[in-house]
């Protein structure tokens, strides 16, 4: 439902300020409340969480930095990948790995590292486009 609803926002010219900010909120609220659930039920490591979190903290903050000097920020590819990933990861959980393993290890550790991986390079990436709003709102 992200990407049609997104679909729908850009063929129909509705792209707003406030959608720019809340869907991703909204994803991240999906993902971090799936992911903190299944650590608490032992069902997945948190490292890998605690990396995608600290990269949303660190992103969301620059963000707040480049908007005080009037920037707006959308979701880079990189961005939607990592969401996507995270996305595609909760759902193995939820569907228990499904019947599959790679390498020996569950197709959802794999996808949990790998979303983990993606959200730390979006993360730098972010940090690259955004370093000079965030000098400049010192």
């Amino acid at each position: 439902t992200d990407a049609i609803d997104g679909h729908i926002a850009r063929s129909r010219n509705m792209i707003t300020t406030f959608g720019k900010f809340a869907d991703p909120i909204a994803d991240k609220l999906l993902t971090t409340t799936m992911f903190l659930l299944f650590i608490s039920r032992g069902i997945i490591p948190v490292i890998p969480v605690i990396i995608m979190i600290a990269r949303d903290t660190v992103v969301d903050g620059c963000r707040m930095m480049a908007s005080a000097n009037g920037k707006v920020v959308a979701a880079g590819m990189m961005g939607k990948l990592k969401t996507v990933l995270q996305m595609v990861t909760v759902a193995l959980i939820l569907l228990n790995n499904l019947p599959f393993e790679l390498l020996g290890l569950p197709v959802s550790m794999i996808m949990l590292w790998f979303s983990a991986l993606v959200s730390f390079i979006s993360g730098v990436q972010y940090f690259m486009q955004m370093k000079d709003d965030i000098l400049e709102s010192k």
